[in-house]
C-alpha cells in the first residue's frame, strides 16, 4: 500500500500562492513585524515587504511558534499521514530546532534543514516530489534529501548595509563608512553561519562577482540582500 505522506514547508521558502496551490503542500509561517504592525506571507507580498523595509524605522522577524507545528504535524498524522517537513538553513533561524522539538511528540515526522533559503528551498521540495512520485519510502527520501542539502550552495548579497543595522547585525558607524564608501558584501551560507566572501564597491561589481561564483555550478541558490533580513 502507498503511504499517504503531507509535505510542510515554512514560508521563507517564498512559494507563490499557485506553487502552494500546484504542488499542494502546507506552509507555517515565520512573521515579519514593521513598525509595529505583524505580517506573514499571506498578509505581505515580498515586493510590498522590501518597499516597506527601505522606509520602516523599525522592523524585526520571528520563527514560527512550537504551537503551529504541533497543530500540523497532529492534523496530518491524526490522518494517518507521514510528514516530511523542510525548514530554512538552522544557521539564519530557530525554526528547524523548533520543527524537531515538536515532531518529537509524534510518530513518522521527518524534519529536514534544507541549509539554504528562499528559491534554495524550492530546489529540494520538487526533488521531494520527485521521490514521493516514485514511491521511494518516507525515511529515505528525508535522508536524500539531507545528503543533497549538503551540495546546495547559498551565497547571500547584501546591498543596503543600513538593513543590517535595523536588524541589529552592524553598528551604526560601521554602516555610515560602507554607505559612504557603496560597499556592497557577498556571503555565503555556510554550515553555521553566513561567512563573507568579499565587499565590492558598486551594486555593478555586486552582480558581477556572483555571476563568476555561480559560473560552473548547476545549484546555486542566490539571494538579495534585501531576502536575507527576512529571516532568524
Amino acid at each position: 500500500m502507498v503511504e499517504k505522506v503531507k509535505v510542510i514547508i515554512d514560508s521563507s521558502s517564498d512559494l507563490t500562492f499557485d506553487e502552494i496551490e500546484k504542488y499542494n503542500v502546507d506552509v507555517i509561517p515565520l512573521t515579519i513585524n514593521i513598525d509595529g504592525t505583524e505580517y506573514d506571507y499571506r498578509t505581505i507580498s515580498n515586493d510590498e515587504y522590501i518597499e516597506r523595509m527601505r522606509t520602516a524605522t523599525s522592523y524585526s522577524t520571528s520563527q514560527p511558534a512550537i504551537g503551529k507545528f504541533i497543530e500540523a504535524f497532529e492534523k496530518w498524522t491524526n490522518e494517518g499521514y507521514k510528514v516530511i517537513v523542510l525548514t530554512l538553513s538552522s544557521a539564519l533561524s530557530g525554526t528547524y530546532n523548533t520543527a524537531v522539538t515538536a515532531s518529537s511528540e509524534f510518530d513518522g515526522v521527518y524534519v529536514v534543514d534544507t541549509k539554504t533559503t528562499t528559491r534554495g528551498m524550492f530546489f529540494l521540495l520538487k526533488d521531494c516530489l520527485k521521490q514521493l512520485e516514485e514511491n521511494v519510502p518516507v525515511e529515505e527520501i528525508a535522508e536524500n534529501l539531507r545528503d543533497k542539502a549538503k551540495n546546495i550552495l547559498t551565497y547571500v548579497t547584501i546591498d543596503k548595509l543600513d538593513n543590517l543595522v535595523k536588524g541589529g547585525r552592524l553598528s551604526k558607524s560601521q554602516a555610515l563608512i560602507g554607505g559612504l564608501l557603496n560597499i556592497k558584501v557577498l556571503t555565503q551560507l555556510k554550515e553555521t553561519e553566513l561567512v563573507a566572501l568579499d565587499k565590492v564597491r558598486g551594486k555593478k561589481k555586486l552582480v558581477t562577482y556572483r555571476r563568476k561564483c555561480s559560473r560552473y555550478l548547476s545549484r546555486v541558490s542566490i539571494i538579495g540582500g534585501k531576502d536575507y533580513d527576512k529571516f532568524r
